[in-house]
């Protein structure tokens, strides 16, 4: 059985106490999950309170779950990447905004989002490897898996592989231009709400897939609940899309998403 997890953005008690609700992990935080694979979809720092906590609890569940017959897997999200270009490019200024007259450093920009001082001070090697190499896409049994409700993946390649590869290959190289170009394209959204299912469909269609769940856009957002009333995902687009942006880092409950529901 496959499940989705939305941002967690640095939430780690709260991460904590969703997997050992939802029978994940145990009191010792061990893997408890058998076999089942676990998708998170990307925002692992920013905004809550120890990103890097959460980061090492997933490096560390990866390893527990495929021992026990399962997987964790965890997508590339737009803040991961923001972060990565903080620590590589620190005290560059973002030739976009440089463009546009203003002085504003990666790093400074990467705080404006919620950055927190603490986890740039903790992120060593091993956690920047394990971030290089989160895809951005994932095809589980037709459903698509990525972190932004956005068009901006079909810019980097025709395909999920060529994506993710290329995507990989920005990770890893020293052109600011590309870093400050993904920076921006990933933090766009609404593509699939506005776009309604026509282009919803080609989109799927694109990627071989027959539906999508994505995060990103706090559902609180769109609903005008509080984010505590947040219980399950927003479905919308005659269920082509799901939305599983529980919204962590602002008091939502969270919710894990079998992807059997819906079908």
């Amino acid at each position: 059985m496959h499940y989705a997890i939305g941002d967690t953005h640095g939430c780690l008690q709260s991460l904590i106490r969703l997997l050992q609700r939802e029978g994940f992990v145990g009191d010792r935080l061990e893997w408890t999950g058998g076999q089942a694979q676990l998708w998170f979809l990307g925002d692992y720092t920013d905004r809550g309170p120890n990103g890097i906590g959460v980061i090492e609890l997933l490096m560390r569940l990866e390893h527990a779950a495929q021992a026990a017959g399962g997987a964790v897997h965890a997508l590339l999200g737009n803040h991961d990447t923001m972060l990565l270009a903080a620590h590589r490019f620190t005290d560059i200024e973002i030739p976009s905004f440089k463009r546009q007259g203003q002085s504003v450093t990666f790093y400074e920009i990467w705080q404006r989002v919620g950055g927190k001082e603490h986890d740039f001070e903790r992120l060593n090697d091993a956690h920047v490897r394990w971030l290089q190499n989160r895809p951005a896409l994932a095809l589980v049994e037709g459903t698509l898996l990525m972190h932004a409700d956005s068009l901006f993946y079909l810019e980097w390649g025709d395909g999920l592989e060529q994506i993710n590869h290329n995507l990989r290959d920005i990770l890893r190289s020293d052109h600011v231009e590309s870093w400050d170009g993904l920076a921006e394209q990933f933090a766009s959204r609404f593509s699939f709400l506005n776009g309604g299912t026509g282009l919803t469909e080609e989109f799927l269609r694109q990627l071989g897939a027959n539906r999508l769940v994505h995060g990103h856009t706090p559902i609180y957002s769109l609903i005008g609940y509080a984010p505590q009333m947040v219980l399950y995902p927003l479905e919308y687009n005659d269920g082509l899309c799901f939305n599983v942006d529980h919204c962590l880092w602002n008091g939502g409950p969270g919710f894990v998403f079998g992807l059997s529901e819906g079908q």
